[in-house]
Order: structure tokens, then C-alpha cells, then sequence
């Protein structure tokens, strides 16, 4: 079975830097309310939308986000309700050749949770395709960023999530995270925050800036030492109903030995996210994306949709 799935990709040979993407911003792509069987700021909000479901019952969505919220902290009290930005979809321009389109709005955690890892989360995308013609509508489908970093001598880095991680705990997967709104407007709640109050510019430089911090974070690597984040396309992870990331690469003047040394030094702000690093050559990795064998499945979602993109923007078969 498929966990991961292709959204977006640029031509082979074709990465693009910040210069070629543009960001579309408004509350318009913010996940949809969902309250008491009814779908609100929709054209029908005064009609009430039945289950097709025997087995699933209208839900108050939106008391269900924090009754699951407030579940999952007990199991790990690790997990901090930071606000995201919202990926409502991505596309190439079909009016500027080369440039790529971002349409953004926020989120936040605690939805991230309480919609796309929800029980119901299947039920919720055939209501927004019912009442949107979009079956992530009622989801948060917070932004995830990810980067296959080349090292010196072309190999890629992959770090073993920590058991403790709300996502694909114990699996193997690139550095990444997610790009935060507070690092333009401070800390603020969800409610509170009106996307187009950001420029179109400060998201674009946060995102393309918090790739390059999980990886100076989570690998031990000097900023100084890695190139420009270039974007290679966007792939959804099954598991979590479509929740999509957005794929780089960036190479690293290091060697494999080297970045090895720095992450066994355990020094980076993100020490206790990971437990281990591996490198997997570049000539290998087409082949492991094909053969799906006992390597490729420890491998987590968002991992495989990574390393997929990236052979499929550097025409590697």
C-alpha cells in the first residue's frame, strides 16, 4: 500500500530557488469549520450534512480537535501547540514560465492533530468533497518542509526519529520540520493571527529559512556550510490524510564522515528529535524508491515521498 503520494514536481534538472516561487496568501485557504453536522463559511451553511457512513456519526469537529488534543498531551507532554501555515495547494504559474505557486493560509498544531491524524479523518475528506470538491478542506494539512542533504561525497542523510515524536516515531526519515509563523509575527493563537497580515516575501523567506535551521538543528551542521535550499516539489503523506510537505534539497560542503562526527557530538538544539544517522549513496537511492524492500519501509512517509521527489527532479531512474 501506498503511504505517500506526489503533489507537485519541477521539470528534471529544474530545482527552484525563492526567486522562482510565489506565495498566494489568505484566509480563504485556512481549514474550513465543521460544527454540529454543519459546514460553516460555506455557499449551503444552513444545510446539514448527513453522514454516508453507518459507522460514523455526525461530529462536532471542532470539540473533537480538543478532545484528541488534550488526549494525545497526556500520552506525551512533549507536544507544543505551535501555529503552522497551511498548504491549500501548490502549482506551476499559468502565467510566468519557471515560476511555482504557493496557496497558503495558518493552522496550528493542535488541528494538525485533531484533523489529519483524527479517527474520523476519511469521514472529513468525503465531506469536503461533498461540500467543497475538496477532500482536505475540514483538514489542517499543516506545512511540513523536508531537504535531501547531499554531502560532499553524494550521499544523503537520514536520522532515525526519537520513539517520543508525535509522527512516524522510531522510523527513518530527512531532516525537516515545519516552517513557523511566530518567527515573523511573535507568538500568537491561531485565532488571533489574519494571514495577509504577513507580506507574501517574509513567508517565502521563513520557509526557505526553516529548512536550512532543522537541518543546522537536528544534523549538527554549521549554516555556513550548506548551500541555498532549492525546492524540488510537494508530496502528501497517506497516513495522515494527505498532510503535505514540501521537498528540497540542499548540499553540504561535508563529507559523510564529517557530518557523522558533528551529529555524534550531540550538541545541536534538536539532540533528543533523533537517535541515529545514516547516509545512503546517491546512485542507490532510484533503485530503493523501485524495489520497496525491507530498507524502503522502515522508512517514514514523508522520507519516501522526499527521496522520490528528488529522483524525480534530478532525473534519476
Amino acid at each position: 500500500m501506498m503511504d505517500f503520494e506526489i503533489m507537485h514536481v519541477v521539470e528534471p534538472g529544474k530545482s527552484r530557488d525563492s526567486s522562482s516561487i510565489n506565495v498566494n496568501l489568505s484566509s480563504e485557504f485556512n481549514r474550513k469549520k465543521y460544527l454540529n453536522g454543519k459546514h460553516l463559511e460555506s455557499p449551503n451553511n444552513n444545510r446539514s450534512i448527513t453522514s454516508t457512513s453507518q459507522h460514523i456519526p455526525i461530529i462536532d469537529l471542532e470539540h473533537s480537535i480538543n478532545s484528541i488534543w488534550t488526549e494525545r498531551t497526556k500520552l506525551n507532554p512533549r507536544l507544543f501547540n505551535g501555529t503552522k501555515f497551511r498548504i491549500h495547494n501548490v502549482t506551476d504559474s499559468v502565467t510566468t514560465i519557471g515560476q511555482v505557486e504557493f496557496y497558503l493560509g495558518v493552522s496550528d498544531y493542535k488541528e494538525f492533530i485533531g484533523t489529519n491524524w483524527s479517527p474520523h479523518s476519511e469521514y472529513l475528506q468525503k465531506q469536503g468533497m461533498i461540500s467543497y470538491g475538496n477532500s482536505q478542506a475540514f483538514l489542517s494539512d499543516a506545512l511540513g518542509v523536508g531537504a535531501s542533504v547531499v554531502t560532499s561525497n553524494k550521499k544523503l542523510i537520514l536520522l532515525k526519529r526519537s520513539h517520543h515524536c508525535a509522527e512516524a516515531p522510531s522510523m527513518w526519515d530527512v531532516p525537516g520540520g515545519h516552517a513557523e509563523p511566530s518567527q515573523i509575527i511573535g507568538e500568537k493563537r491561531l485565532e488571533e493571527i489574519d494571514v495577509t497580515s504577513m507580506s507574501s516575501q517574509s513567508v517565502l523567506h521563513e520557509i526557505f529559512d526553516s529548512i536550512t535551521r532543522e537541518v543546522v538543528d537536528e544534523v549538527n551542521i554549521p549554516g555556513i556550510l550548506l548551500s541555498q535550499p532549492l525546492y524540488m516539489g510537494t508530496h502528501r503523506n497517506l497516513l495522515s490524510a494527505g498532510r503535505p510537505s514540501l521537498a528540497f534539497v540542499i548540499k553540504c560542503d561535508l563529507t559523510s564522515d564529517e557530518v557523522q562526527t558533528l551529529y555524534k557530538q550531540g550538541s545541536q538544539i534538536e539532540a533528543d528529535e533523533t537517535t541515529n544517522i545514516m547516509f545512503l549513496p546517491i546512485d542507490t537511492v532510484a533503485a530503493l524508491t523501485q524495489d520497496r524492500n525491507d530498507i524502503w519501509e522502515s522508512f517514514a512517509p514523508s522520507a519516501k515521498g522526499n527521496l522520490t521527489t528528488f529522483c524525480i527532479a534530478h532525473g534519476l531512474r
